[in-house]
């Protein structure tokens, strides 16, 4: 073997909780020994990325009981099985090709889709490929078979990996991976809100809609209205521009409200508040269990972020406000109860695993040069 192996690190789309978890990875392989590949799916694939897109959106928005049923859902799974065996050998040719001119001799895949590319290629099937599940289930279109190693966020999702098929030896239970800016010491608050231009002694509410900025945030804020001036808001608008534009439009120069527009460094404004509201993305709930703040879930997609929502209940570390008039009696019971506030950062503290991308990226590095037999 030659150093350094040349990896690739494949996600979705740019943004997206599955960059994210790539990215994090990235940033704790030591380039002396692997050299990461950044590879955009949506990029590979210019028409089915957006196609994609467009469909799940539109399920949401209209038919979020099909997409919920689609999502997971065993007998769909097997139904699709024909379609995986006939035409992702056919599709996966492009990726193939890629990787492949660029010589890379691993990869690593945060999302099913790719995975499944991979081990439905006959070129790719001695490439070791790495599965990363950046959300607390593992549905039924995760490949079986063909992965050197599944990193899955906790037991009971590694449990449901073993009876999909997955060989017990192959699956680690290490956490979301998130970005180093999540696992340094957490800084000052009002130092950190003063520098975000956040007011320094306000209870802070984080209002958050992942990397797209879905769901009813501008809703939120307005239901958080009547407690502005006793707390203050920041809502991660992601790449949502119209949210931006609906936002000024609402509140316009508005004291102790803050929309954010997308920024690649949220780890400050997690750092800066007391409480998170928003969606249960994989990342979003680990990125959240890293700083140790309480989480209210608000308006979670069907699919992946509702099953996210069964484990936070299953540990009881989360409440739901159903509504945005549900919001605003939630925050303020943790506004005026410390005590139940500091009992919520720890639960979530105690299901941290800050330190995911750093030993997702130690194993993989040991099973391709490992003193045993290497993979590559």
């Amino acid at each position: 073997m030659t150093y350094p192996l040349r990896v690739g690190l494949i996600y979705g789309s740019r943004p997206s909780g599955h960059y994210s978890a790539a990215k994090a990875i990235a940033e704790f392989l030591p380039p002396s020994i692997i050299e990461p590949v950044m590879i955009d799916l949506s990029e590979v694939y210019p028409d089915f990325g957006p196609f994609v897109a467009r469909t799940y959106l539109s399920l949401l928005n209209k038919t979020p009981a099909v997409w919920d049923y689609v999502y997971d859902n065993d007998f769909i799974a097997f139904a699709a099985s024909a379609f995986r065996e006939a035409i992702l050998p056919f599709s996966s040719q492009k990726l193939a090709d890629l990787l492949i001119k660029k010589n890379v001799r691993a990869a690593i895949s945060t999302q099913a889709f790719s995975s499944l590319l991979i081990t439905k290629n006959r070129r790719l099937s001695r490439m070791p490929l790495f599965s990363v599940i950046t959300d607390f289930c593992a549905h039924s279109y995760w490949p079986p078979d063909g992965v050197a190693a599944y990193f899955a966020p906790e037991k009971y999702t590694a449990a449901t990996l073993k009876e999909k098929g997955a060989p017990s030896d192959r699956i680690f239970s290490t956490g979301i991976p998130v970005r180093k800016e999540f696992t340094c010491s957490p800084p000052d608050k009002a130092a950190v809100r003063k520098a975000l231009g956040l007011a320094p002694n306000l209870f802070t509410v984080l209002v958050t809609g992942g990397s797209r900025g879905l769901g009813d945030l501008l809703q939120a804020a307005i239901a958080l209205k009547p407690l502005l001036g006793k707390i203050q808001v920041a809502v991660l608008c992601g790449n949502n521009r119209k949210l931006c534009r609906q936002a000024e439009k609402a509140y316009g120069g508005k004291k102790c409200v803050h929309f954010v527009d997308f920024t690649d460094s949220p780890a400050p404004y997690y750092a800066a508040a007391d409480l998170v509201v928003g969606k249960p993305g994989g990342v979003t709930l680990a990125e959240t269990m890293a700083m140790a703040k309480p989480f209210i879930i608000y308006s979670p997609l069907p699919g992946q972020e509702e099953r996210n929502t069964s484990f936070l209940y299953r540990h009881r570390l989360a409440e739901t406000a159903e509504t945005p008039e549900e919001l605003a009696p939630l925050v303020r019971r943790y506004m005026a109860d410390p005590r139940t506030l500091a009992q919520a950062a720890r639960a979530m503290a105690q299901h941290a695993r800050p330190h995911a991308a750093r030993d997702i990226a130690a194993r993989i590095i040991e099973l391709l040069t490992g003193d045993g037999k290497p993979l590559v």
